[in-house]
């Protein structure tokens, strides 16, 4: 079989189809031109679809309508493969693949035309192959056998089903008849009007009958004569045994190619053993022609230097080993073609030549040169001359020796002293050895660099301490010293340079004789200026406060304490001084944090113009400063010095944004001896005595006392209880009831909280809120109170009684907790109405953080819970933000109430705050109402509702929930 590719077989006669023409025109053509199937293409002739005689199956089987269009029935993206593969690997796609045909196309990918088997068994006919065997070695299994009275679609459904090209009809197991694909394709065309729908109306009754011993060769020419694809066997008894088809007779046409190709290689590598034989022999051959000559040869490998005979007039090499190419890298062909002067680096024709008269005259030479490499690489060479005399012919004998590496030696000996220079120069490490015996110090090129001085410059150990900064010559001598006994020197100093500072690190180690005597002292030393300067900012932030430069609160304290140890040895007095910015929060939260943080700059710049020498004075955090002062003499030294810095830091301080504030602060005082003496109780007492200043107005000092430790555990002891209470539930909600003033009806209630302590009783909210405010518990118990009140508030309007809660949110709840989730929380756990929740938040809290707050509020009002303002009119803020606030009531604080109808002023802000609260559409609820006073002059200003022990004062559930019901 000839190795041809696909394009030298494809028919150029090719039909193709695009998918919208109809399943009609597909069949009619391919009846018309006897072609098993029609390739569709699209615009560019790239086949989408392919539709084969054994698709007509199923238009049968379906009864699909031939005027249906080909995208519809066309099997997608058929198998292509490229006209440039060859024919034997197209056959072997096809057999895996287990096609009748191949889809051929070009590089472009279009459409060339199809191969069939028929095509394959045409270029693929090995004749001698198909006369050795016969048809019962090659026929297929058992075709499909079908009845005869059997009907056309079923026929072709079964022949579907079994995926076979062909059916044989049979009557009583002798075969009538055989369909094919092609047979029910040419049905398709005109299925519509046929009148008999029997297999056998289509079969071919005249069918080719073969014996089994039939040769395949004659069974294909019988194929090809009668125009057949198939052909029914029967045995030596004339008993129908099977069929035999046109892929019978290529599948086994092409194995026996294989078998063909086997015996061809082993054909050829018995060829191949023979040409080896004989080229084992010509070697052999050779190397026996060749062992005098190598022979020879050793005894110019012998040597290891280069060893060349040199033809004095062409200066060519007559004979030379192989370490004269090697060490030049040419090979012996290629070094028998150059003369002397092709690979001399230095020397010029002339001087060649003048070289080799010198030669003649000497009788032998010696000298150095340069050799150059094949690829161009300089050697140094030492060589040897004699000349000799060979058959009357005057011959040069050279012996060449590769000294480059002796060269580079030399050289790096030379070079290894600036090397060393330039590294440590690059290290900035220099190196210097001193002899002991001779007194002599040397330093190396980079050590005179570092201290400044002329390289050669001689140098003594007297000299060298003058280049020491003064406050380091004692301890530098005395560490040299010590050295000299520990064998081991090591420092770190400050040198003078030019009259700058730098720092240095030096190390030594000592060496001795072998009489045990100090030799010499060999060493290094580094500048390390950086790496103090680095460390040096390093301790600064350690100690000191980034924003304001003043002392941390770590290095307040490593200072106080060692103030405090030697006050003890003079018994000298310390007093520390604890500040707190009065309402800096407020101007943090009003103005930005950038002006906080310019403001606590200049604070900070009128502590610092205000100390003596001696004192420090620290920043501890937020807004707290603080002062150790040493030395007092008398404790109300402290107290003036407190009062002095109170007056100067509340002047008005003019920021750089155009604004100009007022602020005041606490101070604290605590004294040593007289309070504690040590640094950690000094601290916590200062705290304390600032706590008591801030409580009692602000604006001023406090000392220390005893009645202050009191307080302070009392404080610590409250805020551990409260800590148990949390996790033991000793907490209960009470309820004030809140009245409708013109109906006298219970309209809601304001939950209060109570801590039931196991055993001092009911605790007063007044003890133990301002103690959870200051730890921050107030969050939790403020998220607990929110969900009992929700819990029992759904109880309550389970019973039908429809109150409005009201519950408080401190400022901690609002500044550090997500309320708008906490509150979701409680309304879904209880499942309480949001219409029936009411939050009550101060002045001061919706002032901090105003725009955050003013859209948690708007969260909360789109939810429909109730907004009030709690104790109005005690704030400081302007009332333009009722305006911004989605405010629903307004609680008159009880301070105002408790004089009415007796104090002008109170009656007059009541009077003034009720009416803005009808202008606004707020409701408006008055605390603390006790008398019926009190009640008529609210009622007549058109006050809303009241709360108050002249209804009843805030009771339990229970209690609540019998008012209700009363």
């Amino acid at each position: 079989m000839e190795f041809i590719t696909l394009k030298s077989i494809v028919s150029s006669f090719k039909i193709s189809f695009y998918p919208t023409q109809t399943l009609s025109q597909a069949l009619i053509s391919m009846a018309e031109h006897k072609i098993s199937s029609v390739i569709i293409v699209d615009e560019q002739e790239i086949p989408v679809g392919i539709f084969t005689e054994h698709d007509a199956l199923r238009v049968v089987c379906e009864n699909i309508d031939i005027n249906t269009p080909l995208n519809a029935v066309m099997s997608q993206n058929p198998f292509c493969i490229e006209e440039s593969v060859h024919l034997h690997d197209a056959y072997i796609i096809m057999e895996e693949k287990e096609y009748r045909h191949l889809v051929v196309v070009d590089e472009a990918k279009r459409f060339v035309g199809i191969v069939t088997e028929g095509d394959f068994l045409r270029h693929m006919g090995f004749e001698e192959l198909s006369k050795v065997k016969v048809v019962a070695d090659v026929i297929s299994k058992m075709p499909l056998l079908v009845p005869s009275l059997t009907s056309i679609t079923e026929t072709a459904s079964l022949m579907k089903d079994h995926k076979s090209d062909y059916a044989v009809l049979v009557d009583a197991s002798e075969p009538v008849g055989i369909v094919t694909e092609r047979d029910i394709a040419y049905f398709c065309i005109n299925m519509q009007e046929s009148q008999d729908n029997s297999a056998l109306s289509l079969a071919h009754k005249n069918f080719e009958v073969v014996k089994k011993d039939l040769s395949l060769y004659e069974a294909t020419a019988l194929m090809a004569q009668h125009s057949v694809h198939q052909l029914i066997v029967i045995d030596e008894n004339q008993e129908f045994m099977g069929s035999l088809s046109r892929h019978d007779i290529l599948h086994a046409v092409h194995g026996s190619y294989f078998d063909f190709l086997v015996q061809l290689i082993d054909n050829k590598n018995e060829k191949i053993q023979d040409l080896e034989e004989i080229r084992k022999e010509l070697s052999y051959e050779k190397n026996l022609i060749l062992s005098n000559k190598l022979k020879y040869q050793k005894l110019f490998e012998a040597i290891p230097d280069g060893v060349v005979l040199i033809d004095t007039q062409t200066l060519k090499a007559v004979e030379f080993n192989a370490a004269a190419h090697n060490q030049l890298g040419y090979t012996a062909e290629e070094f028998g073609k150059l003369t002397v002067i092709d690979y001399e680096a230095i020397m010029s024709l002339e001087e060649v030549h003048k070289h080799k008269q010198q030669i003649f005259e000497n009788g032998f030479d010696t000298f150095e040169t340069l050799h150059r490499t094949k690829d161009g690489k300089i050697l140094d060479i030492f060589i040897k001359i004699v000349t000799v005399k060979i058959s009357d012919t005057n011959y040069f004998m050279a012996i060449y020796r590769d000294i480059s590496e002796r060269k580079a030696q030399e050289k790096e000996l030379q070079i290894k002293d600036e090397n060393l220079n330039a590294a440590q120069a690059l290290a900035h490490i220099g190196s210097w050895k001193y002899d002991f015996q001779n007194n002599t110090l040397q330093w190396s090129d980079e050590t005179y660099r570092i201290f400044g001085v002329e390289i050669e410059t001689n140098i003594t150990y007297e000299l060298f301490l003058q280049y020491v900064h003064p406050h380091d010559v004692e301890r530098l001598d005395e560490t040299w010293k010590a050295g000299l006994q520990e064998k081991v020197y090591e420092i770190e100093h400050r040198i003078l340079v030019d009259g700058e500072v730098k720092w240095v690190h030096e190390f030594a180690k000592f060496e001795l004789d072998d009489g045990g005597e100090l030799f010499y002292a060999l060493g290094t030393v580094q500048e390390i200026t950086q790496r103090k300067l680095y460390e040096q900012r390093l301790e600064t932030l350690a100690n000191y406060d980034s924003l304001t430069g003043l002392a941390n609160r770590s290095l307040l304290v490593s200072h106080l304490h060692k103030s405090i140890q030697h006050a003890k040895g003079v018994k000298h007095q310390i007093a520390l001084l604890m500040f707190d910015l009065d309402r800096f929060k407020d101007i943090n939260d009003s103005y930005g944090h950038s002006v906080g943080d310019e403001l606590l700059q200049l604070v900070a710049q009128r502590f610092s113009a205000r100390l003596r020498e001696g004192d420090i004075i620290s920043r501890l955090g937020g807004d707290e400063f603080a002062i150790v002062l040493q030395n007092i003499v008398h404790p109300e030294d402290a107290g003036r010095l407190a009062q002095e810095m109170i007056e100067y830091l509340s002047m008005d301080y003019k920021l750089s944004v155009g604004i100009s504030v007022h602020i005041s602060s606490s101070v604290g005082i605590v004294l040593f001896p007289d309070n504690a003496e040590d640094a950690s109780t000094l601290m916590q007492y200062a705290d304390a005595a600032l706590y008591k200043s801030k409580s009692e107005g602000r604006g001023t000092y406090r000392y220390y006392t005893d009645e202050l430790t009191q307080l302070s555990r009392k404080k610590l002891e409250c805020e551990t209880q409260l800590r148990h209470a949390i996790a033991n539930n000793e907490f209960e909600v009470y309820y004030q009831p809140q009245v409708h003033i013109t109906s006298g009806r219970i309209v809601g209630a304001e939950a209060l909280i109570r801590w039931n302590h196991p055993v001092r009783g009911i605790v007063s909210p007044v003890e133990f809120i301002p103690i959870a405010e200051d730890t921050g518990l107030i969050s939790e118990i403020g998220e607990w109170v929110l969900n009992e009140t929700c819990r029992q508030g759904k109880i309550w309007l389970n019973l039908g009684h429809r109150l409005t809660l009201a519950v408080n949110l401190s400022a901690h709840q609002v500044r550090y907790t997500d309320v708008l989730l906490i509150v979701e929380n409680a309304l879904k756990k209880s499942g309480y109405d949001p219409k029936r929740l009411e939050l009550e938040l101060t002045e001061s809290v919706l002032m901090q953080r105003e725009e955050e707050t003013i859209e948690m509020l708007h969260s909360l009002r789109a939810k429909g819970i109730r907004l009030a303002i709690d104790d109005f009119g005690t704030g400081y803020s302007s009332l333009s933000y009722l305006k911004r606030f989605p405010i629903d009531v307004l609680k008159i604080d009880k301070s105002f109430v408790d004089d009415i109808p007796y104090e002008t002023d109170d009656m007059a802000i009541v009077t003034a705050i009720i009416a803005m609260g009808q202008a606004l559409g707020f409701k408006v609820l008055a605390e603390g109402v006790e008398h019926s006073e009190q009640l008529a002059f609210l009622q007549e200003k058109g006050c809303t509702m009241y709360q108050g022990y002249f209804k009843s004062k805030p009771v339990p559930a229970r209690e609540l929930e019998a008012l209700l019901n009363s």
